[in-house]
């Protein structure tokens, strides 16, 4: 009888141990899924916000638009004459490349 005792105890002790780790086990899976979706969001957050940032570049970076704000806030202007100074041996070669590269001449 204390022998059937004994065993039936040590097979309760078993289960509910085994039980203890199974649920440990599951609590700590719903943990992890909770952080995987919370990484989820704030990757999709990240991706969002990066997106925004590229066309907010994409429109300082328009030529138009840095012209723009170079003429309004800034006041600046077109010069009226370039003058280019080149390193050629020949003095005739200088002055023909000017005035391919300069058309309002």
């Amino acid at each position: 009888m204390k022998f059937k005792f004994r065993r039936a105890l040590s097979i309760l002790i078993l289960f509910v141990i085994f039980a203890g780790i199974h649920l440990f086990v599951y609590t700590q899976n719903i943990s992890l899924k909770y952080k995987i979706t919370d990484a989820k969001i704030k990757l999709s957050d990240v991706v969002s916000q990066n997106r925004e940032l590229g066309s907010e570049l994409a429109a300082k970076e328009n030529l138009g638009s840095v012209e723009k704000i170079a003429s309004e806030k800034l006041n600046m202007v077109y010069p009226e004459n370039i003058n280019y100074i080149l390193g050629a041996s020949n003095p005739a070669s200088i002055s023909a490349e000017a005035n391919q590269d300069n058309p309002k001449n």
